[in-house]
């Protein structure tokens, strides 16, 4: 008996970890992420993407929700990648977020 319940341990274990190392999952960007928008232009950006050569001076800060809200197309191409869904693997995803 004992010799089955290992195997089907170390089963599930293979399985679980075949899961969080190989199979993507989708991660769309979080509602709260900082945004840059430019109410003179109607558009918006993430700080990394944002041109301030082309700014107006009527620019704020809102969080991603908020600039969705307002129906503000991105401002360019940047933007809209960093916009779409990204899909990784929970071990990506935890190396990411420790920085390792």
């Amino acid at each position: 008996m004992s010799k089955k319940y290992f195997i089907i341990t170390a089963v599930i274990i293979i399985v679980l970890l075949l899961v969080v190392v190989f199979i993507p999952f989708k991660q769309n960007p979080s509602s709260t992420s900082r945004v840059v928008v430019d109410h003179f232009n109607h558009k918006y950006a993430f700080p990394s993407c944002y041109d301030y050569e082309k700014a107006s001076n009527y620019i704020d800060e809102v969080t991603y929700k908020d600039a969705q809200d307002l129906k503000y197309p991105p401002m360019n191409t940047c933007t809209e990648e960093k916009a779409k869904p990204q899909y990784k693997s929970l071990l990506k995803r935890l190396l990411e977020s420790t920085e390792i």
